[in-house]
């Protein structure tokens, strides 16, 4: 309900969400600063990452250990992550120790020390998950498909940087960065539960005053390119993955077509990908779809894992249901599918951490509330003709691969 939902902004221009949930115990606040890996220049990959790795790793007024001391004696749950476009800092506790954890999320972000000692353990820190993430197939083939799709971009680049990079950061580095972009204009406060928004404010005005407006921050724009790679290595499966230039997330209207495309075609045990490819053909075991969204691109992803030689009768058959896909689609199907996403839809409204981040993320993008009842009546508005013309558009378009399995496996995407 939107009557739950309030928005102030302190003089700095830092903005502050709250949306009150008074029939549960605990909050969920989010520190949303408006930059990632796309905000990066080729000398800086990784540094986003890098940064919020360094956020825990002591600041002027608590160490390393005292940070996660006073987490665990308020029984919170604390983290971070960074993506493309956002790096958010995140708390989950009690309503009655949200002050609390705002104190400490407000300390990492404006008082890091960053001392060299402990940027040269959290780099070796951040190689072993980059040696992780080389091991684990999925993370390998995305990596390689996301390359072809932005190739030579900031969003075709791994958000954890490269050994190259990361070994130059220093103290200096980072401070350059904060300065940069770690300004109250970037910055969103969200928070979400049995929340006071007037006491929100306050401890804000308290905690981020001292903040530099700034300004805010920017990135070229996403180029859809596309391409074909494999990925030479032996597993028990090949892995096949195609793309296609799919919505960004600023335009509802085509997005929501575009997740119910995704649904009708990949999404879920009746979807036409899973009924055809898994059982009535029994190729793969894993196969779907789903569109990746930034704020002006997206990529419409089908993916699907089967034996090395079937991998062709594979290809054939999903571009077979792709060409289906862009003449038909039947009622029984549409009701399916937005029964599905509204459920979904609905049912994260309960969660108090799926609120504080919807609020924060929307607000960023959009500079608005988007209440649940807007985005239902546009999914209700939408026809079956809206799907088949949203995909012939997509599916029209240029063709990424990407595979991973032994040998040199190829198919004429």
């Amino acid at each position: 309900m939107k009557e739950n939902f309030n928005v102030s902004k302190l003089k700095n221009g830092l903005t502050i969400l709250t949306y009150n949930m008074p029939y549960v115990n605990s909050v969920a606040i989010n520190l949303i600063v408006k930059v990632g890996s796309r905000y990066e220049n080729p000398e800086e990959e990784g540094i986003s990452h890098f940064l919020e790795h360094m956020a825990f790793k002591g600041t002027t007024t608590r160490t390393a250990k005292q940070i996660a001391e006073e987490f665990d004696e308020i029984g919170g749950h604390f983290n971070a992550y960074t993506g493309h476009e956002k790096t958010i800092y995140y708390a989950r506790v009690l309503s009655e120790n949200c002050n609390k954890a705002l104190n400490i999320l407000g300390d990492i972000i404006q008082n890091s020390i960053f001392a060299e000692e402990e940027i040269a353990k959290e780099y070796q820190v951040i190689l072993q998950e980059i040696a992780h993430s080389q091991d684990n197939p999925d993370d390998l083939i995305y990596e390689k498909f996301y390359s072809s799709v932005y190739k030579d971009q900031p969003l075709g680049k791994p958000i954890l940087g490269t050994s190259k990079t990361l070994s130059s950061f220093t103290k200096e580095h980072f401070l350059s960065f904060i300065d940069k972009h770690y300004n109250a204009g970037n910055l969103y406060l969200s928070v979400a539960g049995n929340v006071d928004h007037d006491k929100i404010v306050s401890s804000a005005e308290r905690l981020f005053s001292s903040l530099k407006q700034g300004e805010k921050s920017n990135f070229l724009p996403a180029k859809y390119i596309g391409g074909n790679s494999f990925i030479n290595k032996d597993l028990e499966q090949t892995t096949l993955i195609l793309g296609f230039e799919g919505t960004p997330y600023i335009n509802l209207e085509r997005l929501y077509r575009t997740q119910l495309l995704a649904i009708i075609f990949g999404g879920g045990m009746s979807s036409r990908l899973f009924q055809h490819i898994r059982e009535k053909l029994g190729l793969a075991y894993a196969v779907g779809s789903y569109n990746s969204t930034y704020s002006d691109s997206g990529v419409f992803t089908i993916y699907a894992s089967t034996a090395h030689d079937k991998l062709e009768l594979l290809y054939k058959e999903l571009k077979t249901e792709i060409t289906k896909m862009t003449e038909k689609v039947n009622e029984e199907e549409m009701i399916r599918a937005k029964t599905q996403l509204r459920s979904n839809l609905l049912m994260a409204q309960e969660k108090v951490a799926y609120k504080s981040e919807e609020i924060g993320k929307n607000y960023a993008a959009f500079g608005k509330y988007i209440s649940p009842e807007e985005i239902m009546e546009i999914i209700t508005n939408i026809k079956a003709d809206d799907i088949i013309n949203t995909a012939n558009k997509i599916f029209s378009g240029i063709t990424t691969s990407a595979i991973i399995g032994p040998n040199d496996l190829r198919v004429d995407a």
